[in-house]
């Protein structure tokens, strides 16, 4: 039996760390031997006391890599730029036609993405300014793809405020078709559309951080302008094309079919470069790459790998924090594909996930989960072929979902979304007094006491041995 020292709507045990409200949650197994395990829960954490005779095959996070072997931002950039991997900032330079009065955009992830673009963009400015060419030459597009728009103070995080006074700064919009340009199709028949403003750009570099995508494989590389900076139809394509494949055929794989499309579309637009991170466990960057947009992404992979896809044996429930990943539904969603490369079929994925904006704060993207949530992946495409969806990229990620449900039953827990929302999303909501029964329903399935996956942060993609 479970029971609840503090409840998760009404709290008496709130601390304050660093200024962050912190909300310290427990739940114990009336059990004379236990262990504790501790997940990320909104700002703050829930304490879990399972007991111990469950078999805990593996607690699963990114690699922290030892601070000793950690340089600074500084360094690691200029490191990169001095060491591109088969094309420089030099060399785009003396390629352009225009020399140095060629113009110039730098592609920048969103606030929803760890790049820090505010530590990077400085140093492309400098060796830019030592080719010859000014600041008023350059602008900076904030690759949104479908993203909501980035506030004031947002830009100020992301980018700082001395950049801000340096150089134009635009924010792309994938709905605004007088903006953007008919590039033709890409091989597999995905239409092109693309930023003006960028494809006109005489240079163009791309910023972005590597970790494992469910549906490119890997973030970073020419993800920055699929779905970056290209149109609606587009990026609900790519996201329907990745959907309509198995997820192990491309979660975490660096070369598949989703990223040849990538490629394919970054190539033909003119990425010239690509500036990519590669952050550790804590969050911190521990290496950059910067380089071909193909050859580049692919090393900055290799490194990453080390970081984000660690073995484990097969499990039978995955109890796994949305964490860093549980703004939203539409985010936190990738805790269960992280589940369910590591469990068995039949298994069962507990999600734990904050969810303070709700299922998404775009409300097309709401509405549509909550339509298709609980059909099949089948249903969905059927829907999506017959023109019925307005939202191609919600209905994908509902099949995504729903391929994760075909193999595992999905739970979760919230205080943000209801039973009945949760229901349509074809998740079963619980508290967490209710997983010893899921623990006890899994036991009765497979005959034997469960093996436990503790997955503490979303970012991974873990394969099994």
């Amino acid at each position: 039996m479970l029971t609840w020292f503090h409840s998760i709507l009404n709290l008496t045990n709130d601390t304050y760390k660093g200024g962050i409200h912190i909300k310290i949650l427990r739940v114990e197994m009336l059990h004379s031997r236990q262990m504790n395990v501790r997940l990320r829960y909104g700002c703050g954490e829930i304490e879990l006391s399972l007991p111990s005779y469950l078999d805990v095959v593996s607690r699963l996070r990114p690699l922290y890599r030892d601070k000793e072997y950690v340089s600074s931002i500084d360094i690691l950039i200029r490191r990169a730029l001095s060491n591109s991997i088969g094309v420089s900032l030099k060399e785009l330079v003396s390629r352009s036609k225009k020399g140095e009065k060629s113009t110039v955009v730098i592609l920048s992830d969103d606030i929803s993405r760890p790049t820090p673009a505010w530590a990077i963009i400085p140093y492309i400015l400098k060796e830019l300014n030592s080719l010859g060419i000014g600041n008023n030459q350059v602008k900076i597009i904030i690759a949104l793809g479908t993203h909501r728009e980035m506030n004031n103070n947002e830009l100020k995080i992301k980018l700082g405020e001395e950049i801000l006074k340096q150089v134009e700064v635009t924010q792309h919009n994938a709905y605004d078709y007088d903006k953007l340009l008919y590039m033709g199709k890409t091989s597999s028949g995905i239409a092109i559309w693309l930023n003006k403003e960028y494809y006109e750009a005489d240079i163009k570099i791309g910023l972005g951080n590597i970790a494992p995508h469910p549906a490119a494989g890997w973030s970073g590389g020419s993800k920055i302008v699929v779905p970056g900076v290209c149109g609606a139809e587009t990026v609900d394509m790519v996201h329907f094309y990745s959907a309509l494949h198995p997820i192990e055929d491309i979660f975490g794989v660096r070369d598949n079919v989703i990223r040849n499309e990538l490629d394919e579309i970054a190539l033909k637009s003119g990425l010239g470069m690509i500036i990519n991170t590669v952050l550790d466990g804590r969050k911190k960057v521990i290496d950059i790459v910067a380089g071909d947009v193909v050859d580049a992404h692919r090393y900055g992979v290799e490194i990453a790998e080390d970081i984000y896809r660690p073995k484990t044996p097969i499990a039978d429930i995955a109890i796994v924090s949305a964490y860093p990943y549980d703004i939203d539904y539409w985010q936190a969603g990738k805790g269960y594909l992280a589940a369910y490369l590591a469990l068995r079929r039949g298994g069962a994925a507990i999600l734990f996930a904050k969810l303070p904006e709700g299922i998404s704060a775009i409300p097309q993207h709401s509405k549509t989960l909550l339509t298709l949530g609980n059909l099949t992946p089948n249903e969905i495409e059927v829907r999506v072929r017959r023109g019925e969806v307005d939202d191609v990229a919600a209905a994908s990620v509902a099949m995504l979902i729903s391929r994760v449900r075909e193999k595992v039953e999905l739970y979760i827990v919230t205080d943000s979304l209801n039973s009945r929302e949760c229901e349509k999303l074809g998740l079963i909501k619980i508290s967490p007094r209710e997983i010893d029964d899921v623990i006890e329903k899994t036991r009765r399935k497979f005959g034997k006491n469960p093996g436990i996956l503790i997955i503490e942060d979303s970012s991974i993609a873990p394969h099994t041995y």
